[in-house]
């Protein structure tokens, strides 16, 4: 026993050391309520270690070990999370990690349709109360669309709903395909306010069955379809206009060409498709990934440069019309939901475990301070399906044109 806490506080004299070289003001409390200071002032957070696993992340601490041990519960922290975070990222959290042989091996030996349907069912299958708490009224997770400070949460969202349709300038009659339709809040509206017909798909029968419930309650039943789905079997079905909000980040950098050829296939000649999508302004080194990211929120997910989106595009037969960057909307977005959290963290823990909530809410602190950093944007991009012959190619008015009946 006495081996066991002379190397426990090895370990976390070590890690004291290395916030002392930083200049990271921090009061730990470790499980026999012995103090560690790592400046003398300033210190607004204090780290209260409430299990011995906690030194564990102590021997090569970085995002993984550390995010791991406080989403298991093996410390709290005193003061703002946010803050401490943004503290110690540059200097400390260390984000990506070396791909373990099991993540190789599971990559191989499961077909791609499957891995793909368990993981969207390990994020989205959460009890959709859980996500309207934080969400709101629209469901809308992806990041809104900000017109001015005081704009609220649910305003953004409605604003960046609108903005997509006007993008897309869908017209009465017309037939949307939304790709990744989550709780059908985005069905509704372009059904709505835009008189089209939708088609949702979706791996998830929560998502699924709420957005049903939901699309009935607003009488669109008869223009609107949810269907389980896989982008792949969508078949000979065309659409006038295709949305895919939110959903490529799930499709992979060694699916992304097909993903454009099946999306193109699906549209009419002349069509239009919406992508918004978080891409990346980072390379990551090969064998290495964000291992937390990865294991506890978006297993299977991988983000892209914005300029290998466009050029997978262009070479499965789009012509890029609008790139749109919303950086600094996800910011403000990120935040809201973070707040929500913080506010609603009783009604939430009624609905999920600690360690859950947890997971989400220390992965959106990580995510806001990404984009603030630019490691990360969020593009929207707008594809035009031109005709081979280019005998037909339709004049498109910029949103931002004076002569444009709605300016975005």
């Amino acid at each position: 026993m006495k081996a066991l806490i002379e190397k426990e506080s090895f370990f976390l004299k070590k890690f004291v050391q290395r916030l002392n070289r930083e200049m990271i003001p921090l009061e730990i409390i470790d499980t026999n309520g012995h103090k560690y200071l790592t400046s003398r002032q300033d210190v607004r957070h204090k780290i209260l270690i409430k299990d011995r696993k906690f030194f564990k992340a102590l021997i090569s601490p970085d995002a993984f070990s550390l995010g791991e041990a406080y989403v298991k519960g093996y410390f709290d922290i005193s003061g703002s999370i946010k803050e401490l975070y943004e503290l110690v990222c540059d200097k400390l959290l260390n984000t990506d990690q070396r791909k373990s042989g099991l993540t190789f091996l599971s990559g191989f030996f499961m077909k791609a349709r499957e891995k793909e349907k368990k993981n969207i069912e390990y994020h989205y299958d959460v009890p959709s109360d859980f996500y309207q708490l934080f969400l709101g009224e629209t469901m809308g997770y992806t990041c809104g669309y900000y017109i001015s400070e005081d704009a609220t949460m649910d305003n953004a969202q409605n604003e960046k709903m609108d903005l997509i349709c006007r993008k897309l300038r869908l017209k009465k009659g017309e037939r949307l395909l939304d790709i990744g339709c989550g709780w059908g809040k985005f069905a509704v509206y372009a059904a709505k306010h835009y008189n089209v017909s939708v088609t949702g798909i979706t791996l998830s029968l929560e998502q699924k069955n709420y957005a049903e419930n939901w699309i009935k309650k607003q009488g669109f039943s008869h223009k609107i379809k949810i269907k389980i789905l896989n982008y792949r079997d969508l078949g000979s079905d065309m659409f006038d206009k295709i949305s895919c909000v939110g959903m490529s980040e799930h499709v992979g950098k060694a699916n992304m060409l097909n993903f454009f050829k099946i999306v193109h296939k699906s549209l009419k000649k002349g069509g239009l498709f919406m992508q918004h999508t978080i891409t990346t302004n980072i390379k990551r080194k090969k064998g290495y990934e964000n291992s937390f990211l990865d294991k506890y929120m978006f297993p299977g997910g991988e983000l892209m440069f914005e300029h290998d989106l466009v050029k997978l595009a262009s070479s499965s037969g789009f012509e890029l019309l609008n790139a749109e960057n919303f950086r600094t909307h996800y910011i403000k977005t990120l935040n809201d939901w973070i707040v929500r959290m913080e506010k609603r963290k009783d009604k939430l823990l009624k609905i999920v475990s600690d360690k859950v909530y947890r997971i989400y809410y220390v992965f959106f602190i990580g995510s806001l301070i990404s984009f603030r950093q630019k490691e990360i944007s969020l593009f929207q991009n707008l594809f035009y399906k031109t005709d081979t012959d280019n005998s037909s190619t339709d004049t498109f008015l910029s949103p931002y044109s004076k002569n444009e009946t709605r300016i975005a």
